[in-house]
C-alpha cells in the first residue's frame, strides 16, 4: 500500500511537495503504533516509505542527498532495539521535511575487514567442506607472509564437491558500504565470495562467483545486493542489506574434482558509488 501510494504521488506531483505530503502521511500512521507499544510496526512504516522514497525519481533530491538516504537507512535497519529504531527513521524523515541535508558517510570509501597481518586475523577464520552431506573434500588454512592460504582437494565422491572458509565481522559495521572488494591470487579456477546474514546453516549465504587466473594477484570488486542467496548451493529468493552481513566466506564449488588454492591478501568492504556533498 505505502509503495502504492509512493507512486502515485510522484506521478501526481512529481516534487519535494509531494514527499512532504507522503512523509506526513507516514507520520500520522506510524505516531499510533508506536504509542500503543509496537515500535517494530512503526519502524516498519517509517522504513517502507523511506526505502520508497530513496529508490524512486521525482521526489525533488538530488543525486547525492538520495545517496545519503540510502546511507542513513542503512545505519538505521543496524540498530538492534525497535524503539531506537523507530526513532531513528523518524529523525531522518524530519530531517527532509525541514529541508536540511542529510548527514553524508564519513570521509574514507572503505573499511578494512582483513589484511592477515596478524596472528588474529587467521584465528577468526574456520573451514567448512561437504564432509558435513556425506562428501570426502578437504580443507587447510595457514597463513604466510601476511596472506590467507587455503589449500585443500575437492571430491565429487558421495555428492561432495565443495570446500569452504568462513569469518565472522561485528554486526552493523558493513552499514553505509555497497560492496565487497578482496585482493586474491587464485589457481584458474571458478570461486565464491559469499556473506552471510545468520550464524547459522540456514539459507543465510549470498554468492557471486568470480573467475580467477592461476597465479596471478587480482583485485575483485563484488556489489553486495548482486549476491545471490543460496540454500545448499541453490539459489532461492531474497536481498542483503550491508548493515545485515554477519560474516564473509570462500567457496570452491565449480563441479570439479582436483587439488585447489587461494590467496587472501586483503578484505574490504567499499562504497563503490560517489557519496555525499563535496
Amino acid at each position: 500500500m505505502l509503495i502504492s501510494l509512493t507512486l502515485s504521488l510522484a506521478l501526481v506531483m512529481g516534487n519535494s511537495a509531494a514527499m512532504d505530503e507522503y512523509l506526513g502521511r507516514t507520520v500520522e500512521r506510524g505516531v499510533p503504533l508506536f504509542n500503543q507499544g509496537m515500535p517494530e510496526a512503526c519502524a516498519a512504516v517509517y522504513a517502507t516509505a523511506l526505502e520508497g522514497i530513496a529508490d524512486s525519481d521525482g521526489w525533488g533530491l538530488e543525486t547525492a542527498q538520495r545517496i545519503n538516504l540510502r546511507y542513513q537507512l542503512d545505519l538505521a535497519a543496524s540498530i538492534p532495539d525497535p524503539s531506537e529504531q523507530a526513532w531513528a527513521y523518524r529523525r531522518i524523515i524530519d530531517t527532509l521535511l525541514s529541508g536540511q541535508p542529510l548527514a553524508a558517510p564519513a570521509s574514507s570509501n572503505s573499511l578494512s575487514l582483513f589484511d592477515f597481518t596478524v596472528a588474529s586475523d587467521l584465528e577468526k577464520w574456520r573451514i567448512v567442506v561437504d564432509g558435513v552431506m556425506g562428501g570426502r573434500s578437504t580443507g587447510r588454512l595457514e597463513q604466510q607472509q601476511n596472506v590467507l592460504v587455503f589449500t585443500g582437494v575437492t571430491s565429487l565422491e558421495n555428492n561432495g564437491g565443495f570446500s569452504s572458509i568462513r569469518a565472522p565481522v561485528p554486526e552493523g559495521s558493513l552499514a553505509g558500504y555497497d560492496a565487497l572488494r578482496v585482493r586474491v591470487k587464485g589457481d584458474g579456477r571458478t570461486w565464491i565470495l559469499g556473506a552471510r546474514d545468520r550464524t547459522d546453516r540456514g539459507a543465510g549465504s549470498y554468492w557471486s562467483r568470480f573467475e580467477t587466473i592461476a597465479g596471478e594477484w587480482q583485485t575483485v570488486t563484488v556489489p553486495i545486493t548482486g549476491m545471490v542467496r543460496q540454500y545448499f548451493g541453490n539459489p532461492i529468493r531474497g536481498s542483503l542489506r550491508p548493515s545485515d552481513i554477519l560474516g564473509v566466506e570462500f567457496y570452491i564449488y565449480d563441479k570439479q574434482a582436483g587439488a585447489f588454492r587461494l590467496e587472501v591478501d586483503q578484505i574490504e568492504a567499499v562504497r563503490s558509488r560517489t557519496t555525499g556533498v563535496p
